[in-house]
C-alpha cells in the first residue's frame, strides 16, 4: 500500500472510465467503482441478440480470415468481456487492438489486461521478460510460490536475486543500477507477514536510477477496489485472482494489467483462461465493490 499524503507529485490522477450515455439529451454522472464493477457490458462489443448478460462462445475458431477473431486461444469474445484489450492474430502474425476498455482494465486504471490460468501463471508470464544475467530485486516477504519461482530462476535461468526489506525505499538504492537492474517485484502488503511498501516513492526512485527496469507489484492482497499500482508508476501489476477478485473459492486464475503496448506483447506467450472459467468470473467480479465493502 502506497501513503498517498507522503507522496503528493507522484501519484498520477487518474479517472476510471464512465461510459458515453446511451442518449445525448441525457448527460451520465461519473461512474464509482461499485457502478463499474457491476456494469461488464461492452458498448462496443454487444450481443448480436442483444443478450442482457455476456454469452460463452463455446468454439475453437471463427470463419472469416480478416475478422477480429480466428482462433480461441489467442482471442474470444467471452474472454474479451472479462479482460482482453489487445487481440493477437495467430493466422497472420499481428497485432490487432480493441478500441475498447474492458472489465479489468477499467476497473484497474489499464489500458490493457489480460487473463490466465492462475496468479502463478501471470507471473512466470512477466518473468519471461527476463534473460541470463539480470538482475532482479525483490521483497524479503513474498508469496512462497513467487519465492519459489525465483529461486527456480536463479539457479537455472542465471537471473540474479537481491532480496531486499522493501518497507524502507532507501534498502533498494544499492542494488538499482542502470544497466544491470532489469525488474524489482513488490509485494504491498506483503504474503504473509503483511509489510507495507511505499510504492510509489520506490517507482519513482528506481525510474530515476535505472530507467529501464520494470516495476512490477503483486496486488492480490488488495484488489483494484483499495489500491490500483499503476497509478502509482508501476509498470506491471499482477493478481491472483483466485483470492478476492473471485472471492467464492470457486475458480482459479490469474489477472495482468499494464499501460505499456509493447509490454502488453507478453500476452502472446501464454495460455488464456478457458471460456468457462472467463464467463465464472464475470460473474463473480461484478461483485467485488459488496465483497470487500460490505
Amino acid at each position: 500500500m502506497s501513503h498517498p499524503a507522503q507522496n503528493q507529485g507522484l501519484i498520477r490522477d487518474y479517472q476510471l472510465p464512465t461510459p458515453e450515455p446511451d442518449s445525448p439529451f441525457r448527460p451520465r454522472k461519473p461512474y464509482r467503482f461499485g457502478t463499474l464493477c457491476a456494469t461488464v457490458d461492452n458498448p462496443e462489443q454487444k450481443d448480436q441478440y442483444g443478450s442482457s448478460s455476456v454469452p460463452i462462445y463455446q468454439t475453437s475458431t471463427f470463419k472469416g480470415v480478416d475478422g477480429q477473431y480466428d482462433y480461441t486461444r489467442s482471442g474470444n469474445p467471452t474472454r474479451s468481456h472479462l479482460g482482453e484489450f489487445m487481440i493477437f492474430s495467430v493466422s497472420q502474425g499481428i497485432r490487432r487492438q480493441s478500441p475498447t476498455e474492458h472489465h479489468i482494465a477499467k476497473i484497474s486504471s489499464a489500458g490493457h489486461a489480460f487473463a490466465v490460468s492462475s496468479g502463478m501463471a501471470a507471473l512466470d508470464v512477466i518473468l519471461r521478460l527476463l534473460k541470463p544475467g539480470d538482475e532482479v530485486i525483490a521483497g524479503d516477504d513474498l508469496y512462497g510460490g513467487t519465492n519459489r519461482l525465483l529461486t527456480y530462476l536463479k539457479t537455472h535461468g542465471g537471473v540474479i536475486v537481491h532480496h531486499v526489506d522493501t518497507t524502507n525505499p532507501v534498502n533498494l538504492h544499492k542494488y538499482t543500477t542502470a544497466g544491470k537492474t532489469a525488474m524489482v517485484l513488490l509485494e504491498s502488503p506483503t504474503n504473509p507477514l503483511l509489510k507495507i511498501a511505499d510504492l510509489a516513492t520506490i517507482a519513482a526512485q528506481v525510474k530515476q536510477r535505472a530507467p529501464n527496469a520494470l516495476v512490477i507489484v503483486d496486488n492480490t492482497m488488495m484488489s483494484p477496489y483499495l489500491q490500483r499500482p499503476l497509478e502509482y508508476g508501476a509498470d506491471i501489476v499482477y493478481d491472483s485472482a483466485t483470492k478476492y477478485l473471485s472471492g467464492h473459492h470457486d475458480l482459479m486464475a490469474g489477472v495482468i494489467t499494464c499501460n505499456d503496448d509493447n509490454l502488453a506483447k507478453v500476452r502472446a506467450r501464454t495460455l488464456l483462461l478457458c471460456l468457462m472459467d472467463s464467463l465464472m468470473y464475470i460473474l463473480v467480479a461484478s461483485s467485488i465493490y459488496h465483497q470487500l465493502d460490505r
